[in-house]
């Protein structure tokens, strides 16, 4: 591992692990958001660029993927090992990010894309929530809120998840760009489990669990997104083609029967997610599994 990777972990860890270091900890993410901020600005990758090509797409994704790798580590140690007070800063990583203004002019193909480094983060954060079972992270990743300068709501604060994914599944077919992934589905949701897989064995060694905290995470993404929306639409990850092969012991039906067994003790009713209501949480899987019944492709 690169010296300056192991100094972003070790010092990460080392803020963490005391209280103390509340402030410290503050200067620190802040600075190196602001750097991020800065090496994803408007000025490095122009949405007025109208060189809209395969090579192009590429060649960013590419680029935002590298500069992303330092910061997913502080996301993925904040998740992990974050407590309430320090899971603040996740709050305060994905509110700033989505406030960043992405041109009212150029490629609607870059504009949207704009928005894939944020997810990337949301993902990276809400998988390293689930490996400790860490539903406060979880619930700070899917439900906060920001004023988002392209929302059609003005001046209000708007959930950052519907922005994410509605930007990005309208250049889901540009996704099918990437070696190996022209012939899938869901290929971004195949790209993200290539790519965030070797940081999550780097950094957590989840093993083979990963996989279910991957599922686990579109699944709620899915739900919590056409809660917010309440809409018929879900956006589908990978997890789908388990529904129709795995069944009962697939992600969908495995996270509801565990919210069936635990009731009003599930964390995350608990801490107020799906307005805290057990029928809602299962009335929205249910949805989410007769769309998938739909799917011509799964």
């Amino acid at each position: 591992m690169e010296k300056s990777k192991i100094i972003i972990i070790e010092k990460t860890k080392g803020l963490l692990a005391d209280s103390k270091n509340r402030i410290t900890l503050d200067d620190f993410v802040t600075e190196q958001l602001k750097k991020f901020i800065n090496k994803t600005s408007l000025e490095k990758f122009p949405v007025q660029d109208t060189n809209t090509q395969k090579d192009e797409f590429l060649d960013r994704l590419q680029r935002y993927e590298e500069i992303l790798k330092d910061f997913q580590k502080i996301v993925i140690l904040l998740a992990r090992w974050g407590n309430n007070e320090q899971l603040l800063l996740l709050k305060k990583i994905f509110t700033r990010l989505a406030e960043i203004e992405n041109g009212s002019y150029g490629s609607s193909l870059w504009a949207n894309l704009r928005w894939y480094p944020i997810q990337v983060l949301m993902y990276s954060s809400g998988i390293a929530a689930l490996s400790v079972e860490n539903y406060y992270a979880l619930k700070i990743t899917l439900t906060t809120s920001a004023n988002i300068p392209t929302s059609s709501i003005k001046n209000e604060y708007f959930p950052i998840i519907v922005s994410a994914n509605e930007n990005l599944v309208s250049i889901n077919e540009e996704f099918k760009w990437i070696p190996g992934q022209e012939q899938k589905y869901v290929p971004r949701s195949e790209h993200l489990f290539e790519i965030l897989e070797p940081l999550f064995q780097e950094i957590l060694f989840v093993g083979r669990d990963y996989e279910r905290f991957f599922d686990d995470f579109e699944v709620y993404n899915a739900l919590v997104y056409t809660d917010f929306t309440k809409s018929e639409y879900y956006p589908i990850g990978r997890f789908g083609y388990k529904y129709r092969q795995e069944r009962k012991n697939g992600p969908i039906n495995r996270l509801a029967e565990e919210a069936k067994k635990r009731k009003d003790k599930w964390p995350p009713l608990q801490l107020g997610m799906f307005d805290g209501s057990l029928e809602r949480f299962i009335k929205l899987s249910e949805g989410l599994k007769n769309r998938i019944n739909e799917l011509p492709w799964i």
